[in-house]
């Protein structure tokens, strides 16, 4: 998956002064311990497969952000603890200090009203899948906006913030996770589910069924990883790491290994 044009485009030149603060490593990890107030990170985690996953036999939390936090936080010798949350609750979340960042977390206006964000961690595509096998009337967004029509999505998501608004005749089916998403197309109580690229492309991988649309005209966004306002400086911390793992080839490996099929 290409990512350097989009990141590039969000600020790919650090600033003098976050380049000096990360200029070393040990002097990088001084400083994040001094912006975290210790050794540890509280990160926000919400069970929505390829973003986070729960190892039941582990109890540890898995998946894509799992695995950037790791490439940006374990070379500074920062623990990482994560915190159940969901995403329609996640801005609260980051605003009462339940936690202090939240990974895969679309920039949208509304939310930029109430957190900050850094730079984005990648992008997707957003669009609909449905088990029919018969796709004509999910081609277009204008076509969808129809009130014959059910769409599933998650409470809080970024497929559902953007577009909800938009299509105002569509029925919609709102619930708090992606199983529970994924249950109503099963069901035959929604007609398609709304989502990103990526968690469309797990489901077919996984299941071995559906059809991904990608309705015209596109809709794409980037994601990134949410936090405070009034945490500057770990926002300019986290960004000058994303920097340098999107230099040397770590943010590709990572989004390859669990979306082998996105473009």
């Amino acid at each position: 998956m290409k990512l350097s044009p989009i990141l590039k485009r969000w600020g790919a030149v650090a600033t003098i002064a976050v380049a000096t603060l990360v200029s070393l490593p040990t002097q990088a990890a001084d400083n994040i311990r001094a912006i975290l107030g210790g050794d540890v990170v509280r990160i926000g985690a919400v069970s929505a497969p390829p973003w986070y996953v729960k190892d039941l036999r582990t109890n540890q939390w898995v998946g894509l952000v799992p695995d950037i936090a790791q490439a940006i936080f374990q070379p500074a010798g920062i623990r990482i603890d994560y915190v159940d949350t969901e995403w329609g609750t996640a801005v609260a979340g980051l605003q009462s200090d339940r936690f202090d960042l939240l990974g895969g977390f679309n920039r949208t206006p509304e939310r930029a009203k109430a957190v900050d964000f850094t730079r984005p961690i990648g992008s997707h595509r957003m669009g609909v899948l449905t088990l029919e096998d018969d796709t004509a009337r999910f081609q277009s967004w204008d076509r969808i906006d129809n009130p014959a029509l059910k769409l599933a999505a998650i409470d809080g998501s970024a497929a559902a913030v953007l577009l909800k608004p938009k299509l105002t005749h569509t029925q919609w089916v709102i619930v708090p996770n992606s199983d529970a998403m994924q249950l109503e197309v099963e069901s035959g109580r929604a007609d398609a589910l709304l989502t990103n690229d990526i968690q469309m492309a797990q489901y077919i991988q996984k299941r071995g069924r559906g059809h991904m649309i990608f309705p015209t005209p596109i809709q794409s966004q980037p994601t990134n990883i949410g936090l405070r306002k009034d945490r500057d400086a770990l926002r300019a911390w986290v960004d000058h790491r994303l920097d340098e793992l999107d230099k040397d080839g770590t943010l590709q490996r990572i989004w390859a290994k669990y979306v082998p099929t996105a473009k």
